[in-house]
């Protein structure tokens, strides 16, 4: 028997050997490299074996009781060596990016010379270039250049990979052009990397890039004015067109015709994009297979059309589809489209029948062999995902079907997409569009239109802005379509569902699931050729697994916001959230808050407590109430003392028009939740001063069985001297936990504090590097005495606790 696309199962092994060398730990990964060197040697010894003794025959080899057969054997002996080789590969791209990253050059001046790769233009009229072959000097050994150039040579100079580089906007006497050779100065930073659960990890997306820094530049100097051709012709054609957009289409419109045409999304109307994205229709806005597939047809089945011959038209249409790669930034599904249509038309050219899963599979190995990091990008794996849907899943679920049921096939294919992308969707979004199998099932057989229209408007607005807006015309109806049939299915029951971020046990036995089930269907359609029923209720089932369960136990998470506070809390279904806020973190809402809380597949907030009014505790709570349509608040607790300030005012209103209901919260009183009990000791109403918020901080006692902690706000020293004498001698001291009070002030959290509470853990919630010095020295000495044990937010990111009322689990999400 002879195993079929034996490159598909290649391509798997090294796939699977790049996820295990990426994830695993040094230990786990010399394990399976002697288990991968011990399956090639005794593929070399058996090899040698069967060349020597083996009894041949027709249709297989043996030797003894060992049988090798001719027809699979090799590539399953082929295939731990594919294992190991995407492991070491996987291997040495990390370890050169560690080795960058272990320069620590973040943070300082630099002078770089390197060769202008790519240019891309800002909105505000700035450029973001990405150099290659760089080479740097720290900025502090400008003295010693001068000194001794040897020592400079040995100590101060640094070679990259790459650099991306912030500009700002060039003036009329020069510009920066792909192949030049420059020198930029300024200020490295290194990418940051996710601090909080559904945070996205800005370092492992531009590891993907092969891009570890960046570089916000204040001076440039041309060195080498020579240019890349091809890229240099590329860009001004791309600007050439994007004008022509801006002149000819109506703004909006504009911004996504040069995003689904010319891959440059940023002029776009960021509410399309969510309203695209939360209609599961937000593919349509990326340049992708289905774009260059337009482009293949129109230039390679052009030329097919005018005879010209298969050799000829593959060569001269592969050009055109590299060139249209390179204009649109060469993501990586564009470039998967690139290499997939080549053997399309390779296959043409020799004669061959074209399979789609061969093909992807070799578009793998390329992708992933030049950069592993690309593996964990949610474009790359739903790109991936959607096309093993049509070319694996599809065919098993469909079949052989009628003349008269295309349609029915159609939604297939369409569910079989949908089927394979659902847990990269909720693995990297959070949320899952209940409807978009038919949403797009209007949707994308009219993008050819779109593009089309659009490109249409490109050439004739280049002759006649008229002529243009008139090309423009159908595009416009199409795109009036489809935010119409977004904004209808937005009206329906269930449009997203929040199931929040799958675990990957989930997720391994939904796809296991699914292999299983597919080989099962396709079975039973070779040997009965008829359709089954048994897939409803196996799916239904199947989905199930990604509804979280609720929460067992008490989990507390003190999310790393910056310099301010936020922590969340959940017991069963109820979630408390206490601030969220940040002076340094300008859209704290938006990319760390709400996506923390959607990845936790929370919708509903029971209780959202204001401790005071300060940016650094509200500005978070803020955006939830004002911006994120998603998640709703049920109740705003506020402090009692600070009524009638108008900050208060301000978030009472949100939450009012929000419907959410509204609680002033002095001591003495408590929230009423089930399975734990948040209890308010400070302050009273009449205590609060109305220039200074931090003496309305709200201290609350956190009860969960055994389990206690204490949450401070910014209370202030002279506060707990008060809260101190108003409570009885011992009545704090059974808290295990403390949230240190005004992010480690030297003025809270004294002395006779500590000794009166006598916490077991602290945790402590700041800004890296922030102006005020917090925490001090002083407040860190004192919990040292304590025998505290001190948890740092701006070191390890997200602390997370876990209880059960008697137990506690600690974890930090940097680990």
């Amino acid at each position: 028997m002879k195993i079929k696309r034996p490159l598909l199962i290649l391509a798997a092994g090294f796939v699977l050997g790049e996820v295990l060398g990426l994830q695993m730990s040094v230990a786990v990964k010399i394990i399976l490299w002697l288990v991968a060197g011990a399956a090639v040697s005794l593929m070399v010894t058996a090899r040698r074996r069967a060349a020597g003794e083996a009894v041949h025959s027709d249709s297989h080899t043996e030797y003894g009781a060992f049988r090798i057969r001719t027809g699979r054997s090799l590539w399953l002996w082929l295939l731990p060596v594919f294992v190991f080789a995407g492991m070491m590969r996987a291997d040495w791209v990390r370890n050169a990016c560690e080795k960058e990253l272990g320069l620590e050059l973040s943070g300082r001046r630099m002078e770089v010379c390197g060769t202008v790769r790519t240019v891309e233009e800002r909105e505000d009229g700035g450029l973001i270039v990405v150099m290659e072959r760089c080479e740097g000097v720290w900025g502090e050994c400008e003295t010693e250049r001068e000194e001794t150039a040897g020592q400079v040579e040995a100590t101060c100079r640094e070679r990259l990979s790459r650099l991306q580089v912030y500009l700002d906007a060039p003036e009329n006497d020069w510009m920066v052009f792909p192949g030049n050779r420059i020198r930029v100065t300024g200020t490295v930073q290194a990418y940051d990397r996710a601090r909080n659960p559904g945070e996205f990890d800005y370092r492992l997306y531009y590891r993907s890039l092969k891009l570890n820094y960046r570089m916000f530049a204040d001076q440039c100097e041309i060195l080498d004015g020579r240019k890349d051709f091809v890229r240099y012709a590329l860009l001004q054609f791309g600007w050439w067109a994007s004008g022509i957009l801006e002149q000819t289409a109506d703004p909006e419109e504009a911004g996504i015709y040069r995003a689904v045409i010319l891959g440059d999304k940023s002029g776009m109307n960021p509410s399309v994009r969510n309203l695209y994205q939360k209609s599961g229709i937000a593919h349509l806005l990326a340049v992708s297979g289905l774009h260059l597939s337009m482009v293949s047809m129109a230039a390679y089945g052009g030329l097919r059309k005018l005879g010209t011959g298969y050799g000829k038209a593959g060569i001269l249409g592969g050009a055109v589809l590299a060139a249209y790669a390179v204009l649109t930034g060469a993501s990586p599904s564009v470039l998967r489209a690139l290499i997939m249509a080549l053997c399309g038309f390779l296959a043409a050219y020799l004669g061959r029948t074209y399979d789609l899963m061969s093909a992807l599979s070799l578009a793998a190995l390329c992708l992933f062999w030049d950069s592993p990091y690309r593996i964990c990008q949610a474009g790359v794996q739903l790109s991936f995902g959607a096309l093993i849907g049509i070319g694996w899943l599809a065919p098993c679920l469909t079949g052989e079907v009628k003349r008269e049921l295309q349609i029915r096939q159609a939604l297939l294919v369409s569910m079989s997409m949908q089927l394979v992308t659902l847990p990269p969707i909720l693995y990297h979004f959070f949320q899952y569009p209940l409807y978009g199998i038919f949403l797009n099932f209007l949707v994308v057989p009219l993008m050819g239109g779109v593009v089309a229209s659009g490109t249409g408007g490109i050439l004739l607005g280049a002759w006649n802005r008229a002529a243009g807006r008139f090309a423009l015309g159908t595009g416009h109806w199409i795109l009036c379509w489809y935010e119409l049939c977004c904004r209808i299915f937005a009206k329906l029951p269930g449009y997203v569902l929040m199931p929040g971020r799958s675990s990957a046990w989930k997720m391994g036995v939904y796809y296991g699931s699914l292999m299983a089930l597919a080989w099962r269907r396709a079975h039973r359609l070779e040997h009965q050729k008829q359709a089954g029923r048994e897939w409803l209720p196996v799916m239904v089932s199947i989905l199930l697994l990604m509804v979280p369960a609720p929460v067992h136990g008490l989990q507390v998470t003190f999310l790393d916001v910056g310099q301010g506070d936020g922590i969340c809390m959940q017991s069963g279904k109820e979630v408390v959230l206490v601030d969220g806020g940040s002076t340094d973190e300008t859209h704290l809402g938006k990319n760390r808050l709400a996506p923390f809380l959607k990845s936790r597949g929370i919708s509903k907030v029971t209780c959202a407590v204001v401790s005071h009014g300060d940016q650094d505790h509200i500005s978070g709570l803020r955006y939830l109430l004002e911006e994120e349509p998603d998640i709703q608040v049920e109740q705003l607790v506020l402090p009692a003392a600070g009524r009638g300030d108008v900050v208060y005012g301000e978030l009472e209103a949100l939450a009012l028009r929000r419907g959410s209901r509204i609680l002033w919260m002095e001591s003495g009183e408590a929230l009423s939740l089930k399975g734990f009990s948040v209890t308010c000791l400070y302050p009273s109403k009449e205590q609060g001063e109305e220039n200074d918020r931090n003496c309305h901080s709200l201290v609350l006692r956190v009860d969960y069985g055994g389990f206690h902690m204490l949450l401070t706000g910014d209370m202030t020293g002279e506060g707990e001297q008060e809260l101190l004498r108003r409570t009885a001698p011992g009545t704090l001291s059974d808290i295990q936990v403390l949230k240190i009070a005004h992010h480690g002030s030297e003025y809270s959290t004294t002395e006779e504090w500590l000794e009166a509470v006598g916490p077991q853990w602290a945790v402590i919630s700041y800004g890296e590097g922030n102006r005020y010095g917090h925490p001090h020295d002083a407040v860190l000495e004192r919990l040292r005495g304590q025998g505290s044990a001190v948890f740092e937010t701006a070191k390890s990111g997200a602390v997370m606790l876990r209880t059960d009322g008697e137990k506690i689990w600690w974890e930090v999400f940097g680990d």
